[in-house]
């Protein structure tokens, strides 16, 4: 009769012990975040549970999850947040309190962390201090000088892509965005290399790698128990997305090696040759190297490939503002055979503000993330140390607070007087502060020689959309439209 009873003591004293030790844990964890949870309590948001917070409302559809967050928004404007599991994200569309986000919150959040499969050691998630070590290094390869002399390349490309559109004339196309892609894959590996071109067709294995990294990436977080890592870690989705990201590093590994063994690599300052000297003086690592060409091969060929069909899908929309571009372009360009030089796309201001106000309407990247590790005053609120601060860009763009119709397609929002009257953070499709995005100038310059060349010789229409609010969108990393019919008919000048 003793023996059973001492076990049942021991068992009863085990478990409260048990007991006992996750009470303590619980209570350690909220008194070390006491004053987020203080401060984040302050902040209107959606309908949160422990340990979940909101993220069991992300479920039901990939788009779930940043559709979710500007629709919370929107509907809490101008600041609200949003709890996923222990983390808390706090947004706001104040252009006053996205200049002090931006300008003093240099650490990424560390949502950014679960693309560390493909590129942790690049300039998008580095840790502050590697990041700037590294922004420093790689400026060089961004200057004025470099950038003009890619001039060349973005027309060799963008002719190209008008023999496509000849040789297809009369033809629907319902997935521009992957011709457009290759092209601007290609005059990227033309740029940031010396590379010859016998390695373009392994390059575009890149596409629709970069697409399931980019789709898996997302469907973790509609799922929202695989954002606890053990799960994540176990799941066949995490396995598709190891796999994306050992091919795309297979394609550039192959790349940087040939750039070893190029005869051109040593006198060039070319993005890739700049950084293979960097390693070769012990400045920067393989893998840095590896990860660095990574982000910056795609994104500069991504970003720019939507942003030309998206520029070329409104003004399809809108024939009247297409007209305009139309007869800038014959000023500046009298024949269809004129390449555009430097001096000629300087001057095509109306193509110039066409761009810029799709970017407003349209942002490919459509929210930054950082992380602040002190608090942050954006009256009437604190925004604490710990939390992670959200920038909806897409919904800071489209702000009545800011801008007039903000949903009426208006190039000549970007006239020099109306830009001086507007918060310089109102518009940021390339983030702002130190940690704006390094490819700025080369983007427009592509983006604008492209569309140039394309409009000077075709004139583009839609077939089943009569405004830009009817496209339907991928919400991923980047925004993507989904499949629009277009129809190039070829100017007879």
């Amino acid at each position: 009769m003793l023996k059973p009873l001492v076990t049942d003591l021991t068992s009863n004293m085990v478990f409260w012990i048990f007991i006992t030790c996750v009470i303590f844990i619980i209570i350690s964890v909220l008194w070390k975040k006491r004053w987020l949870l203080y401060h984040a309590w302050k902040i209107p948001g959606p309908f949160s549970v422990p340990l979940l917070g909101s993220a069991f409302l992300l479920s039901a559809t990939k788009n779930n999850f940043f559709d979710l967050i500007y629709r919370t928004l929107d509907s809490c404007k101008p600041v609200t947040k949003f709890w996923a599991g222990s983390e808390v994200y706090i947004m706001t569309t104040r252009p006053t309190d996205v200049e002090k986000i931006l300008t003093n919150c240099l650490s990424k959040s560390p949502f950014y962390d679960n693309l560390g499969g493909v590129i942790k050691d690049s300039l998008l998630i580095l840790k502050v201090n590697l990041w700037k070590e590294h922004r420093k290094m790689i400026n060089p390869s961004f200057n004025s000088t470099i950038l003009n002399s890619f001039h060349d390349v973005f027309v060799k490309y963008s002719r190209e892509m008008v023999e496509f559109l000849s040789d297809a004339e009369g033809s629907e196309q319902t997935d521009l965005v992957s011709v457009i892609w290759e092209k601007t894959l290609d005059s990227a590996l033309a740029t940031l290399t010396t590379v010859k071109p016998h390695l373009i067709k392994e390059l575009r294995r890149l596409i629709p790698v970069t697409v399931k990294i980019e789709d898996t990436f997302i469907q973790r977080f509609h799922k929202f128990w695989l954002l606890i890592d053990f799960f994540w870690q176990k799941s066949s989705l995490n396995k598709e997305f190891e796999s994306a990201c050992r091919t795309a590093h297979a394609v550039i590994n192959n790349i940087i090696s040939e750039e070893r063994k190029s005869e051109f690599s040593g006198r060039s300052q070319r993005f890739l040759p700049h950084l293979i000297k960097l390693n070769q003086t012990k400045h920067i690592a393989d893998q840095e190297i590896l990860e660095e060409m990574s982000l910056m091969l795609v994104a500069s060929s991504e970003t720019t490939a939507l942003t030309v069909n998206i520029v070329l899908t409104i003004l399809g929309i809108y024939p009247d503002i297409q007209e305009k571009v139309f007869q800038e372009l014959v000023s500046v360009l009298p024949t269809i055979k004129k390449n555009p030089t430097l001096e000629d796309i300087s001057r095509l201001d109306y193509l110039k503000r066409v761009i810029k106000e799709t970017m407003r309407l349209v942002p490919i990247i459509p929210f930054i993330l950082r992380y602040t590790d002190e608090d942050i005053k954006c009256d009437p609120y604190i925004f604490p140390a710990g939390s992670n601060l959200f920038v909806p860009i897409i919904l800071l763009h489209r702000d009545p607070e800011v801008w007039s119709e903000p949903e009426k397609f208006d190039p000549d929002r970007f006239l020099p007087d109306k830009i001086t009257k507007r918060h310089r953070c109102s518009y940021i499709p390339f983030s702002f502060g130190s940690r704006n995005c390094i490819g700025l100038r080369y983007g427009m310059m592509s983006v604008k020689i492209m569309l140039a060349t394309i409009l000077r010789n075709f004139k583009v229409q839609t077939l089943d959309l009569k405004s830009w609010k009817e496209i339907e969108w991928d919400y991923l990393i980047m925004l993507k439209p989904k499949i629009s019919r277009l129809l190039f008919e070829k100017r007879r000048l």
